[in-house]
């Protein structure tokens, strides 16, 4: 590999010196370092390239410097170039971003060697229907389709389905829809299960259900999910990776299906997915 993209988090302190950082590193290992303008700005060996013309300009990855949010962004801001990701930490948690300030160095020289593996993260297509027959879509989204009551402290009332066949109704305050990458984020908070990244399976979590006995779903990523307001006084929305929204009434549909397009997402040689939850959530602590 020799020439890669960069996506760096302004709003982490210590972006500039880790942008500087990388940059020096990648230089003294012959790659081509492409980046948009306030980054370049930051480092001459910087090239400056929009994100849009990362692949057009010979970008065969793209570095994304920040925290597992950082990479949900970068996802979507690299929609239709394929263009497998390393995240390199510089946020607190960091599951999709799993490389730490002293491993970037050898993690450039992965990749420079071509000594990385490629993980194709399934995302999850987004699609609103209203009763009048509108359709409106949202971004794919890499971690997870939530449904819920928006800025309200009122619960709703959602109707659960698994392929046309009708699941529940459910009082509560929202449904997560998560994929395996996102099983690890707001669905985990809601108290879902962990799925390893190569899991063929998607999570259904309740947010704050008005009942002990409802618990989160595994269903294959084959399911076609919908989810159906049928009671509700208040605003609801539908987002994608807790970022584009859209409203929702009583009697709209929300479709949920495995996009066909996964997210390229790098492994270095090594990796082990429980190495980062024994790092990251003390597994095995006392």
């Amino acid at each position: 590999m020799k020439t890669i993209g960069l996506i760096a988090n302004f709003k982490k302190d210590q972006a500039a010196e880790a942008v500087k950082h990388v940059a020096s590193l990648a230089a003294g290992m012959g790659f081509t370092v492409l980046s948009d303008a306030r980054t370049a700005s930051l480092c001459p060996m910087i090239r400056a390239c929009e994100v849009p013309s990362f692949c057009a300009m010979g970008a065969e990855s793209v570095v994304v410097l920040g925290g597992d949010g950082t990479m949900l962004d970068a996802s979507h801001q690299l929609v239709g170039q394929h263009l497998p990701m390393m995240g390199l930490n510089i946020g607190s948690l960091g599951y999709l971003t799993s490389v730490e300030e002293w491993q970037f160095g050898e993690a450039l020289q992965q990749l420079r060697e071509d000594r990385y593996a490629v993980s194709r993260r399934s995302a999850l297509a987004i699609t609103i229907r209203s009763p009048q027959g509108g359709c409106a879509t949202l971004p794919d989204a890499l971690n997870d389709v939530v449904v819920n009551h928006g800025a309200s402290a009122h619960a709703v009332e959602l109707a659960l389905l698994l392929d046309e066949k009708p699941v529940a109704t459910f009082i509560c305050d929202g449904i997560i829809v998560a994929t395996p990458t996102g099983s690890t984020a707001y669905s985990l908070s809601a108290g879902g299960p962990i799925l390893l990244p190569d899991a063929r399976a998607l999570v259904i979590s309740l947010i704050c259900p008005h009942s002990l006995t409802s618990r989160p779903l595994v269903v294959p990523d084959t399911a076609r999910i919908a989810i159906r307001p049928t009671v509700c006084d208040v605003p609801m929305i539908v987002s994608s990776d807790g970022r584009d929204e859209q409203p929702l009434s009583v009697g709209d549909r929300v479709d949920i299906v495995r996009s066909p397009h996964d997210v390229p997402v790098i492994e270095l040689h090594g990796y082990n997915p429980c190495d980062v939850l024994r790092r990251k959530l003390r597994w095995g602590g006392r």
